[in-house]
């Protein structure tokens, strides 16, 4: 009898629990699509199972949006102290346009999804969500903000709720809530998503200046082989600095904007202070393109022509010093931002079709070329002088190596991105900084396999920060990995850590293949020597002359063995060219 009891407790239970693991819930998501934004349907099921995550094979789907899944389906179950005991069944429709889904911009709709299935709440229907998610549930950037806003609006969303966005598209998205009637709303956590999606609470809206970040005060960092880069970092910051010195303060938004960027250079110049100089440069960068843009938007003047010209001309200006053994990974450096300044410039729409927020996001995007034109000026300038010249054009064949590597792994905007940039600055003949391209996009691609995979970043990236770093791009990426992982942004450190090692062993291939050109003059022949070599070369092209007229003749008249038809002759030679052609494909 208490057996029985206990298989009917069982069974009961097992009831219940396959019971839960059932239901569907569908949701539209924003997608940039082409020039605008679209609204992609997604649909989630719980199926009985052992806790998998699936993730529908049509449309295919990229790295980036499957471990965006996986991680939005964890926070759910964790956010509902439940265990995960049901398959979970993601499935995207296929995109307008496109066969392709990539990018986490999906997370945080998805973990708002899970966590309704699992409570079996109700989502309100009248807001749009976009923005990535953490394994604590921190909203996170995505890209695209304003035309993924004004896809909702079109569609009658009420809200659309986003991440906090850049300041520049904060002011953008006030446009689009003055003309399509939305509310925009800025979200930081997940949990403020469900309160407003499942049970009707407010996302209280925070100032600029409640934006403002803490001044870091990380453990001093090592510059050792980096003190030239010192100089470049500085005048990035400086750059940073004069570009907010200019913005008039005339009320509004302006005085808050200001305030706020004030308080962006004095976080730089600590990290300046502490040694993590591609830190201080990389946020100086992106907020001297914020600041630039915010200026036109304000003036109301973005001017896309004469900008684009500006680009240009800085190109045209930067002055590339001959590639020595001691400044060759300057020169690369310069090289690769050159590059992605080059295709900024040339992929950049000027027409006079574009609506007067689209301008801005443009003029934005050019904005990225003068930067990165800007930086590749100053590593130019910051090349070292001296040393043996070094013949580029033999690093052609590990170029194409790792271009053939690059190709079967781009899978997504940023590594294709970097992959056409190889592309053509292997075209050039510039074959470090196609090589340097190249490995970034199968480093990150691989990377984010090994996280999706379920490696421990903190531990692996632990590991890596005890490992010294010997050339400069390999010193510059570790210290930034070091910084990351400082503010406990272990995904993002282990990425750039391993870039780091993979740009350190790269280097020394390049290093020990490099064929140094002499730079002694070519002795100077004397006028006998040529005479007597240009009479060999001619008594060397006559006999060759000679020998061929006799091998015609002897095959038209000495060989009167009936040969293969013609048909034969044809086989025989496609028989050739596909044999030549198996041999180039492997």
């Amino acid at each position: 009898m208490k057996n029985s009891a206990v298989l009917l407790f069982f069974l009961l239970v097992s009831s219940v629990s396959l019971a839960s693991c059932e239901g569907q819930i569908s949701q539209d998501v924003p997608a940039v699509v082409g020039q605008g934004g679209g609204l992609v349907n997604v649909s989630i099921s719980l199926l009985p199972g052992d806790g998998s995550i699936f993730v529908t094979a049509e449309p295919q789907t990229g790295v980036t949006t499957q471990q965006s899944v996986v991680t939005a389906v964890e926070y759910a179950y964790l956010r509902a102290g439940m265990e995960r005991n049901c398959d979970v069944l993601v499935n995207f429709d296929t995109p307008p346009s496109t066969g392709y889904v990539e990018g986490p911009s999906a997370g945080t709709a998805l973990s708002v999804m899970t966590y309704a299935l699992l409570q079996n709440a109700t989502m309100r229907q009248d807001a749009i969500i976009t923005g990535s998610v953490d394994e604590t549930g921190n909203v996170g950037a995505v890209g695209g903000l304003y035309e993924k806003a004004r896809g909702a609006a079109q569609r009658g969303a009420k809200y659309f709720i986003t991440p906090a966005e850049d300041l520049y598209e904060t002011l953008l998205l006030k446009e689009v809530e003055q003309e399509y009637n939305i509310t925009i709303l800025q979200a930081k956590t997940v949990d403020q998503v469900i309160g407003f999606m499942l049970e009707n609470r407010s996302i209280e809206q925070e100032g600029l200046s409640a934006r403002k970040r803490e001044i870091p005060a990380p453990p001093s960092y090592d510059t050792e082989g980096m003190e030239n880069f010192a100089q470049v970092a500085r005048s990035m910051v400086e750059l940073e600095n004069s570009t907010l010195q200019s913005i008039q303060d005339s009320g509004g938004d302006s005085a808050a904007i200001k305030d706020f960027f004030s308080n962006e250079v004095k976080r730089q110049s600590a990290l300046l202070d502490k040694g993590y100089l591609f830190s201080a440069a990389n946020e100086a960068f992106l907020n001297y393109i914020d600041l630039s843009t915010i200026r036109v938007i304000l003036s109301g003047n973005p001017d896309l022509p004469r900008k684009k010209g500006e680009v240009g001309v800085c190109l045209t200006g930067i002055k590339r010093p001959p590639m020595t053994d001691k400044n060759f990974e300057w020169v690369i450096g310069s090289d690769l931002r050159s590059e992605w300044a080059e295709g900024k410039m040339k992929n950049a729409n000027v027409t006079d079709e574009l609506l007067a927020e689209e301008e801005y996001i443009e003029y934005n995007e050019l904005m990225y070329g003068q930067a990165w034109c800007s930086v590749a000026k100053e590593l130019a300038s910051a090349a070292p002088a001296g040393g043996a010249p070094i013949n580029e054009s033999n690093w052609q064949g590990m170029a194409n190596e790792r271009l053939s590597e690059a190709r079967a792994a781009a899978a997504n905007d940023d590594t294709r991105a970097k992959l056409a940039s190889a592309e053509e600055a292997y075209r050039k003949g510039h074959f470090g900084a196609a090589i340097y391209d190249a490995v970034y996009v199968t480093r990150m691609e691989e990377s984010d396999l090994e996280l999706l995979d379920g490696i421990d970043p903190e531990a692996e990236g632990e590991d890596l920060l005890k490992e010294d770093r010997a050339s400069l791009w390999g010193r510059v990426y570790q210290s930034q990995g070091a910084f990351l992982y400082e503010e406990e942004d272990f995904k993002s450190a282990y990425r750039i850590l391993q870039f780091a090692k993979e740009i350190d062993e790269v280097t020394a291939e390049m290093e020990g293949s490099m064929g140094q050109v002499s730079d002694e003059p070519s002795p100077v022949k004397e006028e006998g020597d040529v005479l007597l070599l240009a009479a060999c070369t001619t008594l060397s092209i006559l006999i060759f002359l000679f020998m061929g007229m006799v091998i015609v003749r002897w095959r038209s008249h000495g060989d009167n063995s009936p040969g293969p038809d013609t048909a034969d002759r044809a086989k025989q030679e496609k028989g050739r060219v596909r044999v030549q052609e198996s041999r180039a494909r492997r």
